[in-house]
């Protein structure tokens, strides 16, 4: 995970690494994407009106300031909530474990992401 370096401006990870290395568990919460994403809820169901012009769940980031695989080896609880999904870290990956209601796994998740996540029991 970068939080610190985007393209050319360098923000800085301040205290984060010692934070997030130093908990038992961390939750990281944001949006699925990055940039221009517009959502809303339409009968209890999240509708994506317009889509994220960046991707987050990506192969590779430029600048690592948190490692998954550091912290799956030290047994720390990952959890990442977005507005459509939840992922938690497991040993044998990044696994897809909630969906918020009205989103499609395949056009707003998958597609959507540079890998395939981990998919065995999904809550909705």
């Amino acid at each position: 995970m970068n939080v610190s370096k985007f393209g050319p401006k360098l923000a800085g990870a301040g205290g984060f690494i010692n934070v997030s290395q130093n908990a038992k568990k961390v939750i990281f919460v944001g949006t699925f994407g990055a940039g221009k994403l517009r959502i809303a809820l339409e009968g209890g169901k999240l509708a994506v009106l317009q889509e994220a012009t960046q991707r987050k769940f990506v192969q590779a980031v430029e600048h690592v300031t948190f490692s998954g695989a550091y912290a799956t080896a030290r047994g720390q609880g990952v959890l990442y909530v977005t507005e459509r999904c939840v992922f938690a870290l497991r040993a044998d990956g990044l696994e897809l474990i909630e969906i918020a209601p009205g989103i499609d796994i395949d056009r707003d998740i998958l597609a959507l992401m540079d890998f395939k996540p981990l998919i065995r029991a999904i809550r909705r």
